[in-house]
């Protein structure tokens, strides 16, 4: 797999410093103006934690996610917000967490990375699989890929400690990646005990229960922060979501149905109210 994107090496860069139009000039200066309204009363917050799911959000989507980079100032702003007085940050992503590291090249950060939809983290060891729930994985795998045989080309298995899964992306023939979803879909009835998330041109079939909101929550009560700003793109981030509160502020990235309070574009308006939000966190 390829190495990290390179980022600056300054650890904890200046974000205090304003452009006129209080974002770097190169992001898009057209945020939702209830979105900053919002930016702006939870850079107050005592105690916040801000939060963003990686692919799709921090990083727009490539046909291979081994060469998914995230956008310049986006870890460093969730690095700056960090290292602020009660404030922390943290990445959750369906990546396995060393994945999730390497991409992201936070292994020696304090932000907190969650990968696997919430079944791992860097601030603790995820639980040894059972003798039956490994049984259970190996021949879920042995499954998917016996039904991505034969099919046009595009379609993969990558396997994580505790799920597996089929991923649709490069494939160019969509109707033929609907029926292989199905196809995978219909695998995962044949089991019991499967936690089954079927997102953006993904089937992911896990053996231990976790969802991105479950996480979050607990992150949260962890640390103790008062109020949350999270951002999302995928079905996968409805979880988060759902699980905060009308007071915490929940970003969707792009299209389709969402419990999300605000909504931006894409990866660029996203990053734009991020690097907002640790400017004005940095100067409160």
């Amino acid at each position: 797999m390829s190495g990290p994107a390179e980022r600056s090496t300054d650890a904890h860069p200046d974000l205090s410093a304003e452009t006129p139009a209080d974002r770097p000039a190169e992001l898009p200066a057209d945020l939702p103006a209830e979105l900053v309204t919002a930016i702006g009363r939870l850079a107050t917050t005592t105690r916040l934690l801000v939060a963003s799911d990686f692919d799709g959000v921090l990083a727009p989507l490539v046909l291979d996610p081994s060469e998914s980079r995230a956008l310049p100032g986006t870890l460093e702003a969730l690095e700056a917000l960090a290292a602020l007085p009660d404030t922390h940050a943290a990445v959750v992503s369906g990546r396995d967490l060393d994945t999730l590291t390497s991409l992201t090249g936070l292994a020696d950060s304090a932000v907190t990375r969650i990968g696997t939809h919430g079944a791992q983290s860097s601030r603790g060891t995820a639980a040894d699989l059972t003798p039956e729930q490994q049984q259970t994985l190996e021949q879920v795998t042995r499954e998917l890929e016996e039904v991505s045989q034969g099919r046009p080309p595009g379609g993969w298995v990558e396997t994580k400690p505790s799920a597996v899964v089929l991923h649709t992306r490069r494939m160019t023939d969509r109707a033929a990646a609907d029926e292989l979803e199905a196809a995978a879909l219909e695998v995962t009835t044949r089991h019991t005990g499967l936690h089954v998330l079927h997102g953006k041109q993904v089937v992911e079939v896990g053996v231990v229960r976790a969802d991105k909101g479950t996480a979050l929550v607990a992150l949260r009560d962890e640390v103790g922060a008062q109020s949350v700003a999270y951002f999302g793109d995928d079905v996968t981030d409805e979880d988060a979501f759902r699980a905060l509160g009308d007071d915490d502020v929940t970003v969707k990235v792009g299209e389709g149905e969402t419990a999300a309070r605000f909504r931006v574009d894409g990866p660029e308006q996203a990053a734009a109210a991020l690097i907002r939000l640790a400017r004005l966190r940095a100067s409160r």
